[in-house]
């Protein structure tokens, strides 16, 4: 048992079962701690989801896949036998702003089908409501006025610096994004209302569209305000979140993240809930109060045995992250303490509602968690996973009011919390709009790539998402794709070859099976030291670098057998990493037989007919009689262009023979997608020096079109040398030395300049 003055106790659970040795990182004692199941071999783990009202972005990708590399390793790794369950937020009150914000939007764009003077003044009054909720007290600060018009704005942003204020940007983490939103419709309000004055485009449904669209963030919420309250189809805000759900379940499996045994939403979920609810309130730990029910913090926090904020202490009373917690529409009506939060909140018109003894409304945000996890997984769960970003308020309430509703003191053994992804410095989120999709991502990066991103980084440490980050992941994942290929073109002519199985094993060869047996032993000690992926990775990356090295011996010169087994356990530990295909032997796509196999015309028929056309290539220049530069230049083009889009890769080796290999065609497109840019970069870069190197010489040719000897022939000297170099200055005084010397130079260097003038108009001559 582990407690201080700050923290509350933690109870290692008791083994009843043969342990593998695995130590975790829990978040309940801040610490490694070894991991012992409850029941057995059996693994009870609640993971939370996602809260579907927009695109999952890689925030979302880091959290998800970090939690499937641990969920396989202690699944294809350690044999634990797993159940999994998360859950799907489809009640909270994003979703119902979202949703609201949709309807309204899409009713006005129907009630406006061309620009109009009411549309340019409801976009108005929208914007001018926006910017005083978000910067009147900054305008009035820096402008000394409130934004009342367009030249008001004008003054403010300038004020700002367009946004880029110190003190501007400090004053929000939001000010930035709402300062987008606020430009945007300004822009677009002053050119809707030019275009009202135009008879061109007077009444353009174009320009109607584009007002709309450009001013939709500030437009939304105005209408919400006046609005929002007569929304009250149910199915708005279900079909909203059913949609993104959707698209999440799209991403995960795009990424290869395997789904849950179980899937929670809470929209199916709201009758337990609602007893979860009553069972606190019979405890003496929540209380209703105008039709909500609160979760009495300070009855629980004085009980016997009782700890509230297990996970952070440091965060108690932290008002701003509680009000977060609550949600935008919450209101604290009866609300006996700051610190309390709602367990369900009475719906106001416009809100989604459930009949409950106490209203008709809907449950809290933590709650949801508590009541789905322990109706599939019973009192007390081994694993909890979320983002660090939930550990308070979310995952200290769900364990306060879970411990309230079981009377037990320890709800959940293991909280798992999945480190932070930033990109400019900033944490990646939704509501800051400094995102990028999982879609967008994978229009650049292969999933491969995107979870090696992740594998070569602690899952609990933060993490920066950007360009350098991504090089090393697509260095390492094309390292390996290469030796794949080669591993298994080389054994295809091992196997072919009756002479290779007849080699005695030497030093070579003892040598490389070693580095198999060490790297095996590295990567079983970081995969139980808390899932340690990047040690993990740099054990294999280093077997590899070995096995490349053994291979460098030449084909004549090596055994196929050590070969084999380095490379089918580097695959091995790829599916364990949700990297290779879980039939694969050897690199990352499953052995023949598959059910996701092509049939042999699909495969054979376009390789076929490219060498088909080779060949008639062939036959049309040897009857020509045609130089044999010109046939060579046939086998570069069926080498680098006509196969490689089929996913064949020929390699030409010193020893005169090829190496056929197989890759993925989408990856060769990508590569040479890759090799296409920065070839075009690097003569874009060229030609950009190029041009540079021409301004300065025609600027140094301009420059020496004047004689040297004229050059100093100014009324600031009264005196000059033979040459033309300056003696005295203009009131008769002699020069001094150094001004001498300086002069003197500036004219050899003036020489030399109207001599390459000269040069050039001889050449041009």
């Amino acid at each position: 048992m582990m407690a201080d003055s700050k923290r509350a106790p933690w109870t290692a659970p008791e083994p009843s079962y043969p342990q593998t040795g695995l130590q975790v990182y829990n978040s309940l004692t801040k610490s490694k701690v070894a991991f012992v199941p409850r029941a057995g071999n059996h693994v009870s783990w609640y993971g939370c989801g996602p809260t579907v009202y927009d695109a999952a972005h890689m925030g979302h990708a880091s959290t998800y896949v970090a939690f499937d590399v641990i969920r396989r390793i202690m699944e294809d790794y350690l044999g634990y036998d797993m159940t999994v369950v998360m859950n799907i937020t489809d009640i909270d009150d994003k979703i119902i702003v979202r949703a609201r914000h949709k309807r309204l939007v899409a009713e006005y764009r129907a009630r406006t089908p061309r620009l109009n003077a009411q549309a340019v003044d409801d976009v108005g009054a929208a914007l001018r409501e926006y910017v005083d909720k978000h910067f009147g007290a900054m305008a009035q600060a820096r402008i000394g006025r409130r934004v009342a018009s367009g030249t008001d704005w004008a003054a403010f942003a300038a004020a700002v610096d367009q946004g880029r204020d110190a003190e501007f940007a400090a004053s929000d983490e939001k000010a930035p994004m709402r300062f987008t939103a606020a430009s945007a419709a300004q822009a677009a309000l002053d050119t809707a209302t030019a275009q009202l004055g135009a008879a061109d485009d007077a009444g353009s449904a174009d320009a109607a569209a584009a007002l709309i669209d450009a001013a939709e963030d500030v437009l939304a919420p105005w209408l919400d305000r006046q609005f929002g309250a007569d929304v009250t189809d149910q199915r708005v805000f279900l079909d909203l979140a059913a949609h993104w759900e959707r698209d999440f379940f799209e991403d995960m499996d795009a990424l290869n993240v395997r789904r849950p045994h179980v899937l929670t939403r809470v929209s199916e979920y709201v009758d337990d809930i609602v007893r979860f609810v009553q069972r606190i309130i019979d405890n003496g730990y929540a209380y209703e109060a105008e039709g909500s029910v609160y979760f009495d913090v300070a009855a629980f926090d004085a009980a016997p045995g009782h700890f509230y904020a297990k996970l952070e202490p440091g965060a108690k009373g932290n008002v701003e992250l509680l009000e977060d917690g609550e949600g935008a529409l919450s209101t604290a009506r009866g609300k006996r303490s700051s610190a309390d939060f709602a367990l369900w909140k009475v719906s106001k018109p416009g809100e989604p509602r459930w009949p409950s003894p106490w209203s008709a409304g809907r449950p809290g945000w933590h709650i949801e968690c508590s009541a789905m996890a322990s109706e599939i997984l019973g009192a007390h769960i081994d694993i909890h996973t979320g983002g660090s970003d939930l550990a308070f308020p979310h995952h200290d309430n769900e364990l306060s009011q879970s411990e309230a509703h079981f009377g037990c003191a320890q709800w959940v053994n293991y909280f798992l919390h999945a480190g932070r992804l930033d990109i400019e410095g900033r944490k990646m989120s939704k509501s800051l709009k400094n995102f990028v999709t999982i879609k967008q991502a994978l229009r650049t990066y292969s999933m491969r790539q995107i979870r090696m991103l992740f594998l070569l980084s602690r899952w609990n440490a933060p993490l920066q998402f950007d360009a350098k980050a991504m090089e090393e992941a697509v260095a390492l994942e094309r390292l390996l794709a290469s030796f794949f290929a080669n591993v298994t073109a080389l054994l295809r002519d091992a196997d072919a070859s009756d002479a290779r199985g007849s080699r005695r094993t030497c030093a070579p060869e003892l040598e490389l099976l070693r580095a198999l047996d060490a790297a095996r032993a590295l990567v079983h000690r970081a995969l139980l030291d808390s899932f340690d992926t990047p040690a993990a990775m740099r054990a294999i990356q280093d077997l590899v670098a070995r096995t490349n090295a053994y291979l460098q011996r030449g084909r004549d010169a090596i055994d196929a057998q050590p070969v084999r087994a380095a490379a089918e356990y580097v695959t091995r530990m790829m599916r364990v990493f949700g990297m290779a295909a879980d039939g694969a032997r050897i690199g990352w796509r499953a052995d023949s037989g598959s059910g996701a196999e092509k049939s042999p015309e699909e495969t054979l028929l376009p390789v076929a007919r490219a060498l088909s056309n080779f060949r008639d290539a062939v036959r049309d220049l040897a009857r020509a009689g045609a130089d044999p530069a010109r046939l060579l230049q046939l086998c570069d083009r069926l080498r680098d262009h006509d196969l490689p889009p089929l996913g064949v890769v020929i390699d030409d080796h010193g020893d005169g023979r090829a190496l056929v290999k197989l890759a993925d065609p989408a990856e060769l497109r990508r590569e040479r997608e890759r090799h296409e840019t920065a070839a075009a970069a690097q003569r874009e870069a060229k030609q950009r020096a190029a041009r540079d190197a021409e301004l300065k010489r025609q600027a140094r040719l301009e420059k020496g079109k004047q004689p040297p000897a004229d050059m100093f022939r100014t009324p600031d000297y009264s005196a000059w040398d033979a040459r033309g170099v300056p003696t005295a200055d203009a009131a008769g005084e002699p020069l001094s030395k150094s001004k001498l010397k300086k002069l003197a130079k500036d004219f050899d260097a003036q020489l030399k300049l109207h001599q390459k003038y000269l040069e050039s108009l001889n050449t041009d001559a």
